[in-house]
């Protein structure tokens, strides 16, 4: 900032150098006496009423220590500073079901999404390899990796390690290449050469494919036979890719996230980063055992997470409680079907875990629960646990506990009166759906898609229902999908892909009796988010007392209540705790000298907010 400062300092009028050093000087020596900045909106917007009903339109608004002290419904008649916010104003966007480390580590490996062969597989791992020339991709010591693939394009049929070795160039590498929802890896010839010959039987809860051929591992498979022979990734590496995930994140306008699964080893990577200031995104995390759905209160000794309710670093790192997974996934037909699959009777899906008892032991010790499930056998299992504990009983009063059913794709219709009557959370990705339309109906047949299947509008709460339950939590599932918001709540609405604006249905939707207005998609990424992080009264909303969390757009999204144009929302500015941490335009040369004035302000701010946080104590 100083930098920039000196290289336009010839050409500026001098009164202004004399303002802004005099600024600067006071706000050093006389920092305890800046009690808060003020932000003024240039283009209020109407959606704010939809938020806020308590104060329409507000026009500014002020931040004290990363919170947002005071609600405006009018600038100030005074001489007081204002920082202009050039766009639409909203609340920060938080992420119910993300994975930080995969996806930090999936910008630095090879993208299959939309791979329509594997010989296009085959060529993007070479147009990889080239880009990364004497990189040691492929190494012994250095996996190339890779996500995205789908077997919906190669003819329904599940590829080969052969496959991938046809290329003469490819044939020794060692490659693990995720499947698109990440509940299945393909793996290479030379990764198959470490297995023991034949192949191990397939564990409880995993599958190994060899029909037509070996190379596939999916769930319990992957975990138990091929990660443990992979290259273990340093701290340094996955604190890379925590950085580079935070980047995109905040490019997307998402100020918060649930991390979905992280293993204890790797949440002691984030305190590290958080003690050091390093968060520029809030995350929340939810413990996952060394081993996939086990109590293991051993492991997570000396976390220091769990010895603060209020979470790390100006509450940038906070404990989501425990990740179980009940299934697999749809689209590699591991999801728990209560029947036979359609397009494959001869199974209904694997079960991970059905055990009431590991639910309990994890609910006694205090912990939130978070259950993956997506089949409607998987979603019955989390819900008669969760009955369980709750008690037969119960109405609404799962808001002590925030119980939640991640993913909650196929339901059946007495399952979903259940969940609306404890007031469990969906935790929902609207983007599974308009991805999975391609094939849901071949794998569930059309009477189960019709009333079980990708429930949104379902639900929200009917007014008869007395609970503190305000609707689904909202998310992607990056990297399984892209992580654009906007993109989510266009799905949601529309019922449309946001890649291509279309749907088997036409441009009516995919099943557009659970489509959600615009309002309803947005506080699934809000306030719903909020709630099902015990936060509502910290964040979700521009609200007084809150976390000064927001974000600047280039368009009223609530203008349009069709939603088409969720998906060409653009993110301008992104803020967290007061703090900007993504800026879409920067300031260059002359013609940039008002955003030069508000870079300095901000600039001020921090300096005088870091000096007053110096006297702070914190983990």
């Amino acid at each position: 900032m100083i930098s920039q400062l000196m290289r336009v300092m010839p050409s500026l009028p001098s009164l202004f150098l004399i303002i802004v050093l005099s600024l600067l000087i006071g706000s050093l020596t006389n920092a305890k006496q800046v009690r808060s900045t003020l932000y003024c909106i240039s283009n209020p917007s109407s959606f704010t009423t939809d938020l806020d009903s308590s104060l329409p339109s507000p026009q500014c608004f002020r931040v004290q220590n990363g919170i947002f002290t005071e609600i405006l419904s009018e600038k100030p008649n005074s001489n007081e500073v204002a920082i202009t916010l050039n766009g639409f104003v909203l609340p920060g966007i938080i992420e119910s079901h993300g994975h930080i480390l995969q996806y930090g580590e999936m910008l630095e490996s090879v993208s299959l999404y939309g791979a329509e062969s594997i010989k296009e597989v085959r060529v993007r791992i070479k147009e990889f390899l080239k880009k990364h020339r004497d990189e040691g991709y492929g190494s012994r010591e250095k996996w190339l990796r890779g996500i995205g693939w789908d077997q919906a394009y190669f003819g329904g049929i599940m590829p080969t390690a052969s496959e991938l070795g046809e290329d003469p160039e490819l044939k020794d590498l060692y490659m693990m290449l995720d499947r698109v929802d990440v509940h299945c890896v393909w793996t290479s010839n030379a990764v198959l050469e470490l297995l023991p010959t034949p192949l191990p039987e397939a564990p409880p809860g995993g599958v190994v494919v060899t029909e037509p051929g070996p190379g596939v591992f999916c769930d319990n498979a992957m975990d138990i036979l091929i990660y443990p022979l992979a290259p273990k990734p340093d701290v340094q590496q996955k604190m890379r890719w925590v950085r580079t995930a935070m980047s995109e994140l905040n490019r997307l306008g998402i100020v918060g996230m649930s991390d979905a699964g992280m293993r204890p080893d790797d949440i002691r990577i984030l305190e590290s980063m958080a003690r050091n200031g390093e968060l520029t995104t809030r995350i929340r995390v939810m413990l996952e055992c060394a081993e996939r759905n086990a109590f293991c209160p051993e492991e997570i000794q000396g976390l220091k997470l769990l010895e603060s309710s209020k979470g790390m670093r100006d509450e940038t790192l906070l404990f989501g409680g425990v990740k179980l997974f009940a299934d697999g996934a749809l689209g590699s037909w591991g999801a728990a079907l209560l029947e036979p699959y359609t397009d494959k009777p001869e199974t209904s899906g694997t079960m991970l875990i059905n055990s009431t008892d590991l639910k309990r032991v994890w609910y006694d010790a205090g912990f939130q629960v978070n259950v993956h499930a997506i089949g409607d056998k998987a979603n019955r299992a989390a819900v008669d646990a969760f009955e369980n504990v709750l008690g037969t009983e119960c109405e609404g009063c799962n808001s002590a506990r925030r119980l939640r059913i991640e993913h909650a794709q196929i339901i059946h219709p007495d399952d979903q009166v259940r969940i609306a009557k404890m007031g469990i959370i969906p935790s929902i990705q609207p983007t599974h759906a308009t991805s999975d339309m391609a094939y849901a109906l071949s794998r569930l047949g059309s009477e189960r898609l019709s009333h079980s299947a990708y429930r949104m509008a379902s639900f929200f709460p009917s007014e008869s229902l007395s609970s503190a339950y305000p609707g689904p939590v909202l998310g992607s599932d990056f990297p399984v999908e892209p992580p654009n918001p906007f993109h989510g709540m266009y799905a949601a609405v529309t019922r449309l892909s946001p890649a291509t604006g279309t749907s088997p249905s036409g441009d009516g939707g995919w099943h557009p009796e659970e489509a959600l207005s615009v309002v309803q998609a947005f506080l699934g990424f809000t306030r719903n988010a909020a709630y099902g992080w015990f936060q509502e009264e910290r964040t979700g909303a521009i609200e007084v007392g809150k976390w000064a969390d927001w974000i600047v757009v280039d368009r009223d999204i609530g203008a349009d209540e069709t939603g088409h144009d969720l998906r060409n929302v653009q993110v301008l500015e992104t803020w967290v705790g007061g703090k900007k941490v993504f800026e879409r335009e920067k300031v260059e040369g002359n013609n940039g000298l008002k955003k030069l004035v508000v870079e300095i302000q901000s600039f001020l701010t921090g300096a005088t907010e870091r000096i007053l946080g110096n006297m702070k104590t914190e983990l």
